[in-house]
Order: structure tokens, then sequence, then C-alpha cells
């Protein structure tokens, strides 16, 4: 993965850097309206898609950088449309990023180049962060997060590139931990249940899938990463529910409940 085309992957990154910050100046400084700086850059992320399908053929390495690039340009612009700006509603933009993620997902498996799946999912991940307007939208934010993940759960089913499902579980752990840390409040119990459950079942899922595909036997990294997540999960449902005052008569439950998952 490292080995190939290294110079082309770090000059996308820059340009995808580079579309963020452009983007954060012409809003700081109001050089466009918003509508003009979504269309523009939507017009940037589906020429940068074009000229990608058109290098195919003779340069699929570049190509395949290319299109990732534009991937997590495709993203940024969509979630600035929708959290920033207030262009287009929730309902339009989770559609978007579920048509972007599905063809990243295609893509990925037809060029059969992980640098696809991986640029665009760190460029997907570090959306909210570039465009954050401190609106606090964290169900927006977990959704959105769901979408990216469920991508990685259907790759899964088609390859095993253990460095996206890596990447994926870091980012998401990482990300909610954060905001439970810092920001979570005692009446944000249900949203953060859900979406804690949803992500453990997602990488339970993801880690699942291919050895049930393929029946190959778990490997020590397998069960580091069950065990990992099985671990996280618990201790963010402890700390959620012993914060409740009926908290402590639901623990045991939640423990025999996790008890059971991981044995299967």
């Amino acid at each position: 993965f490292i080995g190939e085309n290294l110079i082309s992957k770090i000059g996308i990154l820059i340009l995808v850097i580079g579309v963020g910050i452009g983007a954060k100046y012409a809003i700081d400084k109001e050089l466009l309206s918003p509508l003009t700086r979504i269309i523009l850059g939507y017009l940037v992320g589906v020429g940068l898609t074009g000229f990608a399908l058109k290098l195919k053929e003779k340069y699929e390495s570049f190509s395949a950088v290319l299109l990732s690039g534009a991937m997590a340009i495709m993203y940024f612009i969509t979630y600035a449309a929708y959290d920033f700006y207030a262009l287009i509603n929730q309902p339009t933009a989770f559609a978007l990023m579920v048509v972007f993620t599905c063809f990243t997902v295609f893509a990925a498996i037809k060029y059969n180049k992980q640098v696809i799946a991986h640029i665009g999912l760190v460029g997907a991940y570090a959306v909210p962060f570039l465009l954050s307007n401190g609106s606090g939208q964290v169900a927006v934010l977990f959704s959105y997060m769901t979408i990216i993940n469920i991508g990685i759960l259907v790759l899964s089913f088609k390859k095993h590139w253990k460095p996206l499902f890596y990447l994926s579980f870091f980012f998401s752990w990482v990300i909610f931990a954060s905001w439970l840390a810092s920001d979570y409040k005692t009446e944000q119990f249900a949203l953060a249940m859900t979406f804690a459950s949803i992500f453990f079942a997602v990488f339970y899922g993801c880690n699942l899938a291919y050895k049930l595909r393929k029946t190959e036997l778990f490997g020590i990294s397998d069960v580091i990463v069950i065990l990992a997540n099985s671990f996280v999960f618990y201790g963010i449902g402890y700390y959620l529910l012993t914060g409740l005052k009926s908290g402590g008569e639901l623990l045991g439950l939640f423990t025999l409940a996790n008890a059971i998952i991981i044995s299967f």
C-alpha cells in the first residue's frame, strides 16, 4: 500500500487539504457567497472524478489516487452545504453521502486499490472537524460516521483490507470517546448508547464478515480487535449507566448481554 506511488498520494492529500484551507479562507474573508462556494466545490470534485476515470486505462494507480481525492472533496462540500450553510436539508445531505460512499466502495473494488478507500475514509472523517461551526449537532456527526462505517462493512464482504478496518475502528472510537469526555450530558444518554451500540455492531460485523465468508480461523490480530471493540463498548456503557440514577440496576443486564455477544 505505502509503496504504490507515494508521491501521488501525498500530492492528492495536499490538494484535499488545500481545498479545505481555501474554503476556510473564503469563509473568513467572505470572498464568495455560500452558494457559489458549494457550486465551485462540487465542480472541482466532479472535474477530478472525470479526469481520474479518463486516466484509468493508462495510469491506473494515479487515477485511483485522484479519484479518492475527488471523493474526499465531495464529502467535504456536502457536509459544508448542510451543516455550515444550511443550503440543503438533512435527508438530502445524507442521501448524497450514501451515494458517495457507495461510489467509493464500488471504485475501491473495481480498481482493487486500498488507496481509494483509505484517502476517501480519511477525508470523510476529517470533514466535520475541518468545517465545524460549534453547532453541537452530535446526532448528525455520529449518523454521518455510521454511513462511512457501513461502507467499510460492505467492503469487508468483498475484500479483507485490515489497515482500512483498523483506521476506521481507531477514528470512530477516538472521536466518540473525545466527545464523551468533553461534551456529554446525562440527558444525551439514549443518543450516546444508541450510537455506541451501532459502532460496536458495525465493527463486530466487519471483523466477522470475512472470516464467515471465507470460513477461516481467527488469528491473534482478529481476537485482539474483537476484545478491544468489546472492552471499549463495555467501558463506554459502564460510564453511561453509572451516570444514571437507575443505571446500577441495568448494569448487570448490560454486562451479561456483552458477555454473551463476545462468546459467539
